[in-house]
């Protein structure tokens, strides 16, 4: 299947932007006076991540697998292209959130002290080589959102290597291997609800509880079946589409029904153990919406691909890892210079929050993100020399 034979995954693109909208409203947005149903669905906006994790495997298998039968993914070239594309935007990050991230660990530990400068040189050190995620102290320290990314950087290693079982499977092997990630995934909770009980009933328990919901909540073992799954469904699509199978009558009811389903599961009145379940529940409803909407057809798939859609997706990176970042400017410039809306409109000063951080994300997509990616991939990517028969010619 050559890539001219490939639909765009335009809506693809466009539902990157109402996933990182889901992460900002969980973060920022004021609470009171709203329905408890409303008030649930933000504040399940971390569940969005895990879209963005199965979005990427099956990104990164349409995109270097498709539907040949020996890809080869250059190891070299793919790490550098995947640096390239995530690592500038996530630098600016750190540079923002750096002045309050030090100012807050020298007013934590009273001053610049030794132990200061120990704590600031560990979770930079960590952040820095997108390594914070596997350590519960460090990883939503400097700039929160970064672990998602540290999360990425280890799929991205893998994914060389991931790759290679799943090009040799048949469609029949490959659907085994999309219910094996959601039966794993179902095993690393039931662990986790084990673990959470000892530690509960434990009289010296190794770890304190916060730290074991942040391995829970962080660790990249822990979220690699959901980027397996988007691995295996990438490759399954592709496989589909070169044998000139469509999405059938029904797509487009099945996006809908899917992106219902997650929304009720976002605003779902669960509590306690069944909280450990949603991430599980939500990777089938996942990968049925990423499904139908690879597919564009139907309206959701529709609006989802328009050009603002696709345009707003497109600068979803820098509003994911920005928006921690221009919430505290904004906030500091709105107690300093401005009306005090953050006291006394909530509502509307994260209105604007959220319009200025779309444009400052729209500016960063053009202005950054893109010529620093180009730029980098020039020098990163090495391409073979011309032989002197293929000069001539």
């Amino acid at each position: 299947m050559s890539s001219a034979q490939r639909p765009s995954l335009r809506a693809l693109t466009g539902v990157r932007f109402l996933a990182a909208l889901h992460v900002v409203a969980f973060h920022y947005a004021p609470r009171e006076g709203l329905p408890a149903w409303l008030d649930r669905l933000l504040s399940a906006g971390s569940h969005s991540v895990t879209l963005f994790f199965i979005l990427s495997g099956f990104i990164l298998a349409y995109s270097h697998l498709g539907a040949q039968e020996a890809p080869k993914v250059e190891r070299r070239a793919f790490w550098a292209a995947r640096f390239a594309r995530v690592y500038p935007v996530y630098l600016l990050g750190l540079v923002l959130m750096a002045p309050p991230w030090i100012d807050g660990v020298r007013r934590a530990l009273g001053g610049l002290s030794t132990g200061a400068f120990w704590e600031l040189a560990k979770t930079g050190l960590a952040a820095l080589t997108l390594t914070q995620a596997w350590g519960p102290g460090v990883a939503c320290v400097w700039n929160c959102p970064g672990w998602s990314l540290s999360v990425e950087a280890f799929f991205y290693l893998l994914f060389p290597l991931l790759c290679l079982p799943l090009v040799h499977a048949k469609p029949r092997g490959l659907w085994r291997a999309a219910a094996a990630t959601l039966g794993s995934t179902a095993v690393l909770v039931l662990l986790w609800l084990w673990v959470e009980r000892w530690l509960a009933t434990s009289p010296t328990p190794p770890w304190g509880p916060d730290t074991w919901l942040k391995v829970a909540a962080y660790n990249p073992l822990l979220r690699l079946p959901q980027f397996l799954l988007g691995i295996v469904l990438g490759r399954l699509f592709c496989l589909r589409v070169k044998d000139g199978q469509g999405a059938g009558p029904a797509a487009p009811a099945q996006t809908w029904v899917a992106a219902g389903a997650s929304l009720v599961l976002f605003a779902a009145p669960v509590s306690g153990a069944a909280l450990a379940f949603r991430d599980l529940a939500l990777m089938p409803t996942f990968a049925l919406l990423i499904w139908g909407l690879a597919y564009g057809g139907g309206s959701l798939a529709w609006l989802l691909g328009r050009s603002w859609a696709v345009r707003l997706g497109e600068a979803s990176y820098g509003l994911y890892i920005l928006h921690n970042p221009l919430y505290f400017y904004l906030r500091l410039a709105d107690h300093r210079w401005g009306p005090g809306l953050a006291g006394s409109s909530p509502r509307r000063f994260f209105a604007v929050y959220v319009a200025l951080s779309v444009l400052a994300s729209m500016g960063v997509f053009l202005w950054l993100e893109e010529p620093a990616r180009r730029w980098l991939r020039t020098r990163m990517i090495r391409r073979p020399a011309a032989s002197p028969s293929a000069s001539a010619a």
